[in-house]
């Protein structure tokens, strides 16, 4: 079992998650899907799992929305990975026309060339695509992953214009779900760390968005963290005491795969290098001295820059604020607390349904959770601690 830390995981080294692909395979059956996850936690990793190991009766194909800048380079994608899920003579009369083009182009200049094809009628040759990749007895599932980061690029390029375009590409993927001719076989599994809801939101779109089946990556249960731990602990060589291996899950808190393998990469290196058997105060020294020290700060810091990338500039510096507070207290804060602290920054008029509307999309974003009685708290020990050893000070 390897150790991977960051990146999306090969089928191979893919852990668990059994009921969730199950639940996600079952769901696309009837309706499509929003997979929420935080950042690096494993939702990527689940998704390129559909599309290497797809269920018979379906075909995957999967795009990055980071890789695109407005809904013509995302159609010119979609068309070259449906075309190569064509039989040949079979690509329908849009595909044909660039069929040559497949074999005797870079996969970069065809895309150039679809693109400028593709400029005022994305919509309808998007369509044509899609309508001729449809096969019988076969469901075509589209995977786009950070669907949220290419709408906000719009958003930002031409706050109109890139408005609209964000709103007409939410749209038609809506048509795409709903339309008669497509409903029946054409199913999608929308995604990203930031949360789709608040960017729809913004854009007075969330209407677009209401008929996707909501499905969370969570942390793992217990016992599955405990199998995890083990597996990566001994690919290193090492062996945790029972009581000492409750001791690293307890530190962890939180059970996200990413934080299992820092921790065990750190604990096992550590125990190598003093060549003594682990402790569980080994194991909290590992936790506060490495885990979140400066070796692995730069995998969690888009958690801070990106509320200046997707908030308003008021927004992401009360938002800073509140998380402020909440990761140097030592237990969860009411919401009347965090109020004050936000009309602290904008004044006693700041309006009190624009707070409930900040924490929804701190929520949203994977930030804060409320735990009832109106108590609000970092969704993770983790980066509560992370936040408060990096950023409890800054403005």
């Amino acid at each position: 079992m390897n150790i991977t830390i960051g990146s999306p995981v090969v089928p191979k080294d893919f852990f668990d998650r059994e009921d969730m692909i199950e639940a996600l395979w079952e769901t696309l059956q009837s309706q499509s899907v929003l997979l929420a996850a935080p950042r690096r936690v494993g939702k990527s990793s689940v998704m390129l799992k559909l599309m290497l190991e797809p269920r018979p009766g379906f075909e995957v194909l999967w795009l990055d929305g980071q890789d695109y800048d407005g809904p013509e380079d995302f159609v010119a994608d979609l068309a070259v990975k449906a075309a190569k899920l064509q039989e040949a003579g079979k690509l329908g009369k849009f595909l044909s026309r660039i069929a040559a083009s497949l074999e005797q182009l870079e996969v970069w200049e065809l895309k150039i060339k679809l693109r400028k094809q593709l400029a005022g009628s994305w919509r309808e040759q998007g369509e044509a695509v899609l309508r001729d990749a449809l096969k019988a007895d076969t469901k075509l599932v589209i995977v786009i992953d950070e669907l949220p980061i290419l709408l906000h690029k719009l958003i930002r390029a031409d706050s109109d214009q890139g408005r609209r375009a964000a709103q007409d590409l939410l749209d038609w993927l809506r048509h795409l779900r709903q339309a008669p001719e497509f409903f029946q076989q054409l199913r999608q599994v929308l995604g990203g760390s930031i949360g789709l809801p608040r960017i729809a939101s913004i854009i007075g779109a969330s209407a677009k968005i209401n008929d996707l089946r909501c499905i969370e990556v969570g942390p793992f249960e217990r016992s599955k963290a405990r199998e995890l731990a083990t597996g990566l602990l001994r690919s290193r060589g090492v062996e945790l005491q029972p009581d000492v291996m409750e001791a690293f899950l307890d530190q962890i808190g939180t059970l996200y795969p990413i934080f299992i393998q820092i921790m065990a990469s750190v604990v096992a290196s550590e125990v190598v290098r003093r060549a003594g058997p682990a402790t569980a105060e080994l194991i909290r020294e590992c936790y506060e001295q490495r885990a979140l020290g400066p070796e692995f700060r730069l995998y969690f810091e888009d958690y801070y820059e990106r509320l200046a990338r997707y908030y308003s500039p008021e927004e992401a510096r009360v938002a800073r604020s509140l998380l402020r507070e909440l990761a140097v207290a030592k237990e969860p804060l009411l919401k009347s607390s965090l109020l004050a602290v936000y009309q602290k920054d904008l004044g006693p008029t700041a309006e009190e349904s624009r707070f409930e509307l900040l924490l929804t999309w701190l929520s949203d974003d994977f930030y804060v959770g409320e735990i009832g009685q109106g108590r609000v708290e970092f969704k993770s020990r983790w980066m509560r601690d992370w936040w408060r050893t990096y950023h409890a000070c800054k403005p």
